[in-house]
């Protein structure tokens, strides 16, 4: 009898969605319903939140993704909490989805995904009636991807299944990857494919891939690649289409964004590099193409990169020198890898998912812990997730977080404003000299306050202002705003009787903070140092940077000389310097 299953993706990369819709076509082959929907649409603006975050920590700052990785790795026995936090936000969108589909299962491809549902498995009240599946899609077992809750945890590999033990005490299956068939056989040979593509005959060719966003150290290894004769490299670079356009200046290799065509350049190529094990690498093992492992990802991809070379399905090459080496090697015995990957397509995770349809799989069975426990761990994990979130918040601001640069007119511009210091915050030279050039100043509470009628005379200058925050770190400000964004913009505020919703903090920045600039319409900058006397070469500008001077130490003779220098860089580059309150 056919069965109706909710099917629960995420969209952080492409490995979650591509086995969940292979997954919905089984079973739909069997004649079963399927629905599949976005664990981050049942909570929009937070689940927005963590897909921002963590596409941001993997581009810009992947140490704190690796750090933050190992944290709740180290610390599982505090992960109830963070779970139970979770729930509150996306446990109710979840619930409403299955209730309307009218769901006999529900089957997740996502880690958060799967602990939510874990916990509402195991609720005392208003439990979770439907039972529940996860498909791990990594060799990788998180913390944060199993739970006792969940019905059948199904693995892409026996070392992943004996993690879910560790971790659960619950047997999992491992059927093997979820991989569509296309990666199984084609009637075009591979001679016919690389016609086709534009692929040499006489090469090497070398398919390079990061995930669908195209993260990591893709770029040093083309770079590394191109540098054999022997090799063509094909890099994937997913939707990334800057990383792409940078590739294609190279003017050699062949560069792709998204693409359906990956089966044809797993026929056309020799060898998969890779970073992060995840679904470009379950298909190469279905193509029964070798794998070789080079700058990994941190966090889940060095995992993943460390299990599948325990298991004998890739080899890791640990330098630019030993790539070159270990590709050499994977191609000449391709069949002993190739034997190795066809071996993990054991059997269907669709089987596992039928038996947990027609009820050949075991209840749960709720287990409680004493009140004094449950407050203890909420109240270290809540901890844990303050210091992980402020981490993460200081590290989105570095990078321009809430920064949108439109200014009224086309073509090069950026901004240039002076961080004001003690000796030549009351000038009325420098005061005109920054009005006529368009160069802001950065005030922060500590100076308003040593100074109110020296900031006065700036604003009455026409000078921009933005506001500095204050202008130490000693303040740590952990629970409220004051002597950051809230304070200093009121003190330069009743200095100058304008409105300053500009706000360039000169000290950490924590997530009270950022909400109070939100609230308040606050937009967060973080100028580039320019450091004239620091710099060792020629200064290069970019378009819509925001640059300044650091003049908390500069004599007015000093900012001044500075200035000048500066502007004839600009003129010079041909950039104009935009006032800071065309920022929006």
């Amino acid at each position: 009898m056919p069965k109706r299953v909710l099917v629960v993706s995420a969209r952080m990369g492409a490995g979650h969605d591509g086995a969940a819709k292979e997954l919905c076509t089984r079973l739909e082959k069997r004649g079963h319903q399927t629905r599949m929907v976005d664990f981050l649409d049942a909570s929009p603006r937070f689940g927005k939140f963590l897909k921002d975050t963590y596409e941001l920590q993997l581009a810009r700052a992947p140490w704190t993704y690796d750090m933050l990785y190992r944290l709740w790795t180290w610390a599982s026995f505090l992960t109830p909490p963070l779970v139970f936090l979770l729930s509150i936000f996306f446990e109710r969108g979840l619930r409403k989805w299955a209730e309307e589909f009218e769901a006999d299962a529900i089957v997740t491809t996502y880690p958060f995904a799967s602990v939510v549902l874990g916990r509402a498995r195991l609720k005392r009240r208003n439990k979770l009636q439907i039972p529940v599946s996860t498909f791990l899609t990594d060799f990788a077992v998180h913390p944060l991807w199993v739970h006792k809750g969940i019905d059948a945890h199904i693995c892409v590999h026996p070392r992943a299944a004996q993690a879910v033990y560790n971790l659960t005490g619950e047997f999992a299956s491992a059927p093997g990857p979820l991989v569509s068939g296309a990666f199984r056989g084609s009637n075009e040979t591979k001679e016919e494919a690389r016609v086709r593509l534009g692929i040499p005959q006489d090469k090497i060719a070398i398919l390079i891939v990061a995930g669908s966003w195209g993260v990591g150290e893709l770029e040093d290894t083309f770079d590394a690649l191109i540098m054999n004769p022997d090799f063509f490299p094909i890099a994937a670079c997913g939707k990334n289409k800057h990383l792409a356009q940078k590739l294609r200046q190279r003017n050699t290799g062949l560069v792709l964004t998204w693409t359906d065509e990956m089966p044809a350049y797993m026929r056309v190529s020799d060898v998969v590099v890779q970073n992060a094990g995840g679904l470009t690498c379950m298909e190469a093992f279905a193509s029964e193409l070798p794998v070789v492992s080079y700058n990994p990802i941190p966090g889940h991809g060095r995992q993943n990169v460390f299990e599948m070379t325990a298991a004998g399905l890739t080899k890791w090459a640990r330098s630019k020198e030993h790539l070159s080496k270990t590709i050499y090697e994977v191609v000449s015995s391709r069949a002993e890898l190739a034997n190795e990957a066809n071996a993990i397509f054991a059997g269907d995770a669709v089987d596992n998912v039928e038996r947990l349809l027609y009820g050949e799989i075991t209840p749960r069975i709720v287990t409680t812990k004493p009140l004094s426990r449950k407050f203890a761990g909420i109240a270290a994990a809540i901890s844990m997730i303050f210091v992980s979130v402020n981490l993460v918040v200081n590290i989105a601001t570095s990078n321009g977080l809430n920064v949108t640069t439109a200014a009224y007119q086309s073509g090069n511009y950026a901004y240039l404003a002076v961080v004001m210091g003690p000796a030549n915050i009351n000038n009325i030279q420098l005061d005109n000299m920054m009005e006529k050039d368009n160069i802001a100043a950065i005030i922060t509470g500590r100076q308003t306050l040593q100074n109110k009628a020296g900031v006065a005379a700036i604003a009455n200058s026409g000078v921009a202002i933005a506001n500095g925050g204050w202008d130490t770190s000693s303040d740590l400000h952990l629970l409220t705003p004051d002597n950051a964004v809230a304070h200093a913009m009121n003190l330069i505020q009743q200095a100058t009787n304008e409105t300053v919703n500009i706000y360039a903090p000169q000290m950490g920045v924590n997530t009270v903070d950022l909400a109070w600039a939100s609230i308040h319409h606050q937009t967060i900058i973080r100028p580039f140092n320019i450091g004239l006397a620091l710099s060792k070469g020629p200064i290069t500008l970019k378009s819509h940077q925001i640059y300044e001077i650091d003049a908390t130490r500069l004599t007015t003779a000093q900012v001044e000389a500075d200035i000048n220098q500066l502007t004839a860089i600009f003129h010079a580059q041909h950039f104009a310097i935009s006032p800071l309150w065309t920022i929006r």
